[in-house]
């Protein structure tokens, strides 16, 4: 499945070599300025549309955030972003891969005054269901987002291990986490500011979480989750409850052992593989 849209951002984003080894020693990055800031505004508002379009669906994780999924498949401003070969060049090289497919995108809301709880420390990799270490997200704010407004923190390093695979984000995850951080003197890095239009990038296994939201505005965040194009699908059935739902919904029709490549999951920077 090929879009066209009119929009021009296949600009490539400058990085640098060291850059890439820190996301490969790290598990996790920031990245200044990877939404250029003349386009961030028009992204904000069609996020919110779109969202809202999408309200009777948002789900709401422990009154942590609340997310919407796919909006890239409504929203022709969403969608030229979500298939902007700009962010996904970032994404493959990160990775070191060829090309990356869309798993889904993504918001994140959280409210302000402190409505919007601190984030468990978790592993994504626990709801995704590919046969894949090649696992990536890009998490970008849409407003300014001061520290204490909820950007996340990461563990550095702790991509190189599932050791919480089997946990779903809860408290029970960040209490295993942080013993974890503990017991093993694991580096944390701590949330920093990041400006709108700043993303971070993240590996599925990097433990990950943000402290409550005590501004007075929401954090409205977006992200875009990728994949190595090259991935297939277990052979196994899927460990989980959550990972057998996301098979089901993100790779309609895929079958066991085959590839992780459906209408729902185009490839970015060579669209007619």
């Amino acid at each position: 499945m090929v879009f066209n849209t009119h929009f021009a951002r296949a600009e490539d984003y400058d990085l640098c070599q060291s850059q890439v080894d820190e996301y490969q020693n790290n598990g996790h990055i920031l990245l200044r300025n990877v939404i250029p800031e003349s386009e961030v505004a028009e992204l904000r508002t069609a996020v919110l549309r779109t969202h809202e379009a999408l309200k009777s669906e948002e789900e709401d994780f422990q009154k942590a955030f609340r997310i919407t999924q796919n909006l890239w498949e409504i929203n022709d401003t969403v969608r030229a972003h979500v298939l902007s070969k700009r962010y996904a060049g970032i994404a493959a090289k990160l990775l070191g891969c060829r090309d990356v497919r869309i798993y889904h995108d993504l918001t994140f809301f959280k409210e302000g005054l402190g409505k919007g709880k601190a984030t468990p420390w978790h592993q994504d990799g626990h709801y995704w269901p590919l046969d894949t270490e090649g696992c990536i997200t890009l998490w970008v704010p849409l407003i300014d987002c001061p520290v204490d407004m909820g950007p996340m923190s990461f563990v550095s390093g702790s991509h190189l291990n599932k050791d919480a695979e089997h946990l779903p984000i809860s408290d029970e995850s960040d209490e295993y986490i942080r013993n974890l951080v503990e017991k093993e003197n694991l580096t944390v890095a701590p949330a920093q500011h990041m400006n709108a239009g700043d993303a971070t990038f993240h590996s599925c296994w990097t433990y990950h979480a943000a402290a409550s939201n005590t501004t007075e505005r929401t954090r409205i965040a977006f992200a875009i989750a990728y994949y190595d194009a090259d991935a297939k699908v277990p052979l196994q059935p899927p460990t989980n409850g959550r990972r057998a739902a996301n098979l089901a919904r993100w790779f309609p029709g895929a079958v066991p052992g085959g590839p992780a490549a459906t209408e729902k999951n185009p490839a970015v920077l060579f669209p007619h593989d």
